[in-house]
């Protein structure tokens, strides 16, 4: 590696990107994105600023370098752990993939990263060649040298060195590690013009409300209305103020500025929006079954009129923007393995409380109740109505409606999400075969909950394993309830 022109500090670094021709997101020029194998002697900046000469490297290292250090890639978090190899510093990336870098004292010097190209070849990936670029911003110009090779061993050799500046430096890490031309905009006026580009706007403003939104303790996204209004072309810094309404303020800012977009995603991360709502659709749906109890114990009101088909027609959309909020965030990027199996966990939650209400709720109501002569037994009962006997809608009727309630959408997640509550499963599958007359064919609802369990079962033991004991099926029609499934 040729380490040129190294700068003394870091706003240096940012005005020679600018003089460079307008760097952007990373702090390289705009000549370098979309960068491969070099294929003249100039050197490739990185964006830490500085510049790698690759013409010694096989063409596969040099190709992997140069997309390396010209990646998009931004640090999440750098945490300390320990492990079996000894202590290590974890560099987590907005992508699933973790550098570690060793400390050599207990392990020797080493840095490994948890994606399938480095686990499986253990070459330098581009994962760690663009972290090696963002390590040598901590570097300054008495201990970087310009004749070093960029090979493993000076890779390594590097990050190891620099283990106990990263513990010293720890809290700061991310915002050194994430430098772009937000930097720059502090040393000139004239960059923040830069940053407001008509061309983003739109696309950004959707993730905006996303991130402001879970500082609403009940609304949804698509619940602000015109609280957040869009941000018209030719605006300038001073447009971005919304008299008495700081979040209409930010957001204004956040989507029409890069620098502090990328800063509010740092904080609030797409885990932390999928966390916060679905938690806020948890809550919708205890009240709703509260607003039923309300309604049953003191009879409608002005402010509650929450009966049993209003309350289930509730819990159904609710079950439904749960799913529409798993596959939006799933879709964008993976969920952290603790967040991905709770849209499981409030459904079978919401289908465990809706079992516990098979009962006519109106039975010992204190209040006068006027009952029409063709009223459904199942307006009475909120299980009959989610599960046992639901209406009958039409074609036209939305998919969300009329499907099982809750067993279809559970069946459409894949196993890791809901295995864990395969024992509340059971129970509740154990709960609705109770509640049938024996000489009864299992309903829709059992079956699909059988067949998912069963298929899971049969999955995890081999088919002669004396632990697998198939519940046996009601009636005498499985091979037509199975295909009634479909």
């Amino acid at each position: 590696m040729a380490l040129e022109d190294m700068p003394t500090t870091r706003s240096q670094r940012a005005r020679g990107r600018g003089r460079g021709g307008g760097a952007r997101g990373r702090g390289r020029p705009a000549s370098s994105q979309g960068a491969t194998t070099p294929t003249a002697p100039g050197p490739v900046q990185g964006h830490s600023g500085l510049f790698y000469n690759l013409n010694d490297m096989s063409p596969p290292s040099a190709t992997r370098a140069a997309a390396g250090i010209n990646a998009d890639f931004f640090v999440d978090r750098v945490r300390r752990h320990e492990s079996d190899r000894g202590a290590y510093y974890a560099f987590q990336l907005n992508r699933p993939v973790s550098v570690r870098i060793y400390n050599p004292i207990e392990q020797g010097q080493d840095i490994e990263c948890t994606c399938e190209e480095s686990t499986t070849s253990g070459a330098i990936c581009i994962h760690i060649y663009w972290l090696f670029d963002g390590l040598n911003a901590l570097l300054d110009t008495s201990t970087a040298s310009a004749s070093e090779a960029l090979s493993r061993m000076d890779i390594v050799t590097r990050a190891s060195a620099l283990y106990n500046v990263i513990g010293a430096q720890l809290p700061s890490l991310p915002t050194i590690l994430n430098a772009s031309h937000d930097e720059l905009a502090s040393d000139s006026d004239d960059a923040v013009e830069a940053v407001l580009s008509p061309t983003f706007p739109d696309a950004r403003a959707d993730q905006v409300r996303d991130m402001l939104s879970v500082f609403d303790p009940r609304r949804l996204p698509d619940e602000f209305g015109q609280d957040f209004t869009p941000v018209p072309p030719g605006v300038t810094p001073q447009d971005f103020f919304v008299p008495n309404s700081l979040a209409a303020t930010v957001y204004r800012l956040a989507v029409r500025d890069e620098s502090v977009f990328r800063r509010l995603r740092r904080v609030i991360t797409h885990d932390v929006c999928a966390s916060v709502h679905l938690s806020k659709l948890r809550a919708r749906a205890r009240e709703a079954f509260a607003r039923l109890d309300s309604y049953i114990q003191d009879g409608p009101s002005g402010s509650n009129d929450q009966d049993v088909p209003r309350c289930a027609r509730m819990l159904r959309s609710i079950v439904d923007q749960i799913c529409q909020t798993r596959d939006l965030r799933a879709s964008t990027g993976p969920l952290s393995p603790t967040l991905s199996t709770k849209p499981a966990e409030i459904l079978v939650e919401i289908l465990q409380e809706v079992c516990n209400r098979n009962e006519d709720v109106y039975h010992r109501i204190s209040w006068e109740r006027e009952v029409g002569e063709d009223e459904p037994e199942r307006n009475r009962n909120l299980y009959a109505y989610l599960i046992d006997d639901p209406p009958r809608f039409s074609l036209s009727t939305p998919t969300w409606i009329k499907e099982t309630f809750t067993m279809d959408r559970l069946r459409q997640m894949p196993a890791n999400e809901w295995r864990h509550l395969i024992e509340r499963l059971t129970s509740i599958l154990d709960q609705i075969r109770e509640y049938m007359p024996d000489e009864d064919q299992p309903s829709l609802a059992y079956t699909k909950l059988e067949m998912m369990i069963q298929d899971y079962t049969a999955e995890v033991f081999e088919p002669s394993s004396s632990s697998v004991q198939r519940r046996p099926t009601l009636g005498s029609q499985r091979e037509s309830q199975r295909r009634r499934l479909d």
